[in-house]
């Protein structure tokens, strides 16, 4: 067996190298071109329909799942019925630390990482240390469904 020389494996190995390099910056190059050879004109189209980024309506709640005095927390809001008939809904995140509220005891929803009290009825802060009180977010009532409008 005839033995090559370390040098000679050395230049092989590094020509290898050199043009599968080689090959492989033509290969991304190719795929990142852009050919004005084969360019089209583009084909006359009407323009699309303009579309609406503002989310649709979304039912939250039932009324009747919501007590007087009191309210739910689903779905990342917080629904209350201050008085019998009127409904509110506010962000059930606690403007502190984004932490959900419970749902309201005597009138008072709570964050129960570090206590901020809130009003059902204005969702206005009470006692904590959130800078602010809970969001008041659009909504409506439609028959029995309490529904989120778009902002």
């Amino acid at each position: 067996m005839t033995e090559v020389p370390a040098q000679t494996l050395c230049a092989h190995r590094r020509a290898l190298l050199a043009g599968l390099g080689g090959l492989s910056a033509a290969a991304l190059l190719a795929a990142c071109g852009d050919s004005d050879a084969t360019a089209k004109a583009p084909a006359a189209t009407s323009p699309a329909p303009a579309q609406s980024s503002a989310p649709a309506k979304t039912t939250v709640a039932d009324t009747a799942q919501v007590p007087v005095g009191g309210g739910i927390v689903a779905n990342g809001v917080l629904i209350t019925q201050p008085v019998s008939g009127t409904f509110k809904v506010f962000d059930a995140a606690c403007p502190h630390k984004g932490i959900l509220v419970t749902a309201p005891q005597n009138g008072i929803a709570v964050c129960p990482a570090h206590q901020s009290k809130f009003s059902i009825t204005d969702g206005s802060k009470i006692d904590g240390p959130t800078p602010t009180g809970l969001k008041l977010l659009k909504s409506e009532v439609d028959g029995t469904s309490i529904v989120r409008l778009p902002d």
